[in-house]
């Protein structure tokens, strides 16, 4: 009885590290955006819907509640994101993944829709979606971990109408609890290499499926490979305020003790016998002291 209590209690510490990740797939949600049909640019981008598609089935792989949106106008993306708050509840993951055009005005970055007009600078604050302020909207949901990867440092068709250089993208100003990563530097932009999926994309992917690996070094790995991949022409940009360990597989974790089955019970061998007494022997028996003959004095010579 007592061996089959004890394999009972191992069982239950066995599959114990399951249970939090089981119950941490349904508070993990993403939106996951692809937009390259933009009539403003001379033909569609090749790469954005292919990468949020492998982007999106890698999440659900992880555990993560997805939407994904492609080719999103304005009003889609506004939808989109509603929804996405809608989901978050305190405590929850939530992330977004942004593949297309993105425009930095008033030292904000802004993902451009499909069918964004923009001629002038203020143009994109009207038409484009503030990184920093959807960011600030998961956060007021609750929130504790916040993630955005932004692949957008492109060349766009829009900066030329009111500026002479393209801007890329500028830094967060993010709430406690998140995670950015940009597929190039502050400030700079990268040509597509025409292929299906982007350099970024493919290295993330990479880095996301290896185990135990926290989010921070997920996205430092992905940093690493894409700037020897590039020879240093690409280097993505980080920036972390997470204030918790988070893993992007299920049930990562740092090592810690685990639960082994109880081994079967030895016998234990039959105690050895005594060895025979022996008594000491007998001590010697005393001698006796014999009293002192002391002679008696001399007598004085009789004269």
């Amino acid at each position: 009885m007592r061996i089959r209590l004890a394999s009972i209690a191992a069982l239950i510490l066995s599959i114990a590290p399951i249970l939090p990740a089981a119950a941490m797939a349904a508070d993990r949600f993403a939106l996951v955006i692809g937009n390259a049909k933009y009539p403003d640019a001379d033909a569609p981008l090749k790469e954005p819907i292919n990468d949020a598609r492998d982007i999106a089935d890698e999440l659900k792989r992880d555990g993560f509640t997805v939407e994904v949106g492609e080719n999103l106008t304005g009003d889609g993306m506004r939808k989109a994101f509603e929804r996405l708050y809608g989901h978050i509840k305190p405590g929850s993951v939530a992330l977004i993944f942004f593949s297309g055009f993105g425009v930095q005005s008033n030292r904000q970055s802004f993902m451009i829709p499909v069918d964004a007009q923009i001629w002038t600078e203020p143009d994109v604050r009207r038409d484009g979606f503030s990184l920093e302020t959807v960011l600030g909207e998961i956060n007021s949901r609750g929130a504790g971990v916040k993630i955005a990867l932004i692949d957008a440092s492109r060349r766009n068709p829009f900066e030329r109408r009111f500026r002479s250089f393209s801007a890329g993208l500028a830094p967060v100003i993010a709430p406690n609890g998140t995670l950015v990563m940009y597929s190039a530097a502050l400030s700079s932009v990268i040509s597509d290499n025409g292929g299906d999926h982007s350099l970024f994309v493919q290295e993330l992917l990479k880095e996301i499926r290896v185990p135990d690996l926290m989010a921070e070094e997920t996205l430092n790995r992905t940093r690493v490979g894409v700037t020897r991949a590039s020879r240093s022409e690409q280097v993505p940009w980080i920036s972390s305020s997470l204030a918790e360990d988070f893993s992007f597989i299920p049930g990562a974790r740092p090592p810690g003790p685990t639960a082994t089955l109880p081994q079967p019970p030895v016998a234990e061998p039959p105690p050895l016998p005594l060895p025979p007494r022996v008594d000491p022997p007998p001590p010697p028996p005393a001698l006796k002291a014999e009293p002192a003959v002391i002679p008696p004095p001399d007598k004085p010579a009789q004269n």
